[in-house]
């Protein structure tokens, strides 16, 4: 990604000069380098990025490790000297650019903006949406033939990106009950999970009873096969049976129809119901 896409894009910016890839077994902080020229005196200012696939997160269900490690490689790059061959001089990187394809938490970016940095350095980020931009603006026609998209990839892509309703939405916008659904999957096996999950799929997150033969179909699983895990969720209780045999979610389990039922009403009032499914969405969250 850095190499064969962003190192094209920032030669074409005016202003940059000296872009190359320095990433791979030998980077020291960096995958991308590159300098401006400071006015008046036209001394060469330099600039490392740091590229990261997906979300950068710090906090509940984030990726503590990752974050720390941009930090640390963040203070490995001012930390490198930089020999510019080409006019025979020593230089210090002026400014760090952690990237990201996704997004980066506010907790994330404090975080690795307390790297110990070069006096006078700065650390900036550039998130999915920054990236893209750059891509639609400077290399869209080398971007649609390097991936070989053809007009009905590039639609779909776009309606994708339109969508209003996702993982991030939900847990920017609920984030305590998703918290609390991701606190009831770590109480129970994977398989005690897998029968909650089917049940909600069934109930399409809604609170009405099912029958225990749907969630077997969804399951694909015998009755005598899941027993000691359905006598498992009624001791924690988790699940309730009616005297007609419909099945119940109940207890600390009703946090995931609440977080399910958050989702559909957030995908009707967006009006993507044709376009989102909830159980996806739900999925991306807990899963």
């Amino acid at each position: 990604m850095a190499k064969d896409i962003f190192v094209p894009i920032l030669k074409k910016l005016d202003g940059l000069k000296g872009v190359k890839f320095t990433g791979g077994v030998t980077e020291q902080g960096i995958d991308v380098e590159y300098y401006e020229l400071a006015q008046p005196d036209k001394k060469r200012k330099y600039a490392g990025i740091q590229f990261k696939k997906g979300d950068l997160k710090y906090g509940a269900g984030g990726n503590k490790n990752t974050v720390k490690e941009v930090k640390n490689q963040a203070e490995e790059a001012f930390d490198k000297d930089i020999h510019a061959i080409d006019n025979d001089s020593y230089h210090r990187l002026s400014r760090f650019v952690c990237a990201v394809t996704g997004e980066i938490n506010e907790p994330a970016r404090a975080m690795i903006a307390k790297a110990k940095v070069e006096k006078g350095g700065q650390i900036d980020f550039w998130d999915g949406q920054y990236l893209c931009q750059l891509i639609r603006d400077h290399w869209l026609d080398e971007f649609i033939a390097y991936f070989e998209l053809d007009d009905e990839e590039i639609a779909e892509a776009e309606e994708e990106e339109s969508t209003v309703v996702d993982a991030a939405y939900i847990e920017e916008n609920y984030p305590k009950r998703v918290q609390r659904a991701r606190a009831v999957k770590r109480t129970i096996s994977n398989l005690n999970w897998r029968i909650l999950r089917a049940a909600l799929k069934v109930s399409r997150f809604g609170k009405s009873g099912i029958t225990l033969a749907d969630v077997l179909l969804e399951l694909e699983r015998s009755e005598e096969y899941i027993s000691e895990e359905l006598d498992q969720l009624r001791r924690l209780g988790y699940l309730e049976f009616d005297n007609d045999g419909s099945l119940y979610l109940s207890g600390n389990a009703t946090a995931l129809e609440e977080l399910g039922a958050k989702i559909v009403e957030e995908i009707v009032d967006a009006g993507e119901e044709d376009t989102v499914d909830p159980d996806d969405v739900f999925a991306d969250l807990v899963d």
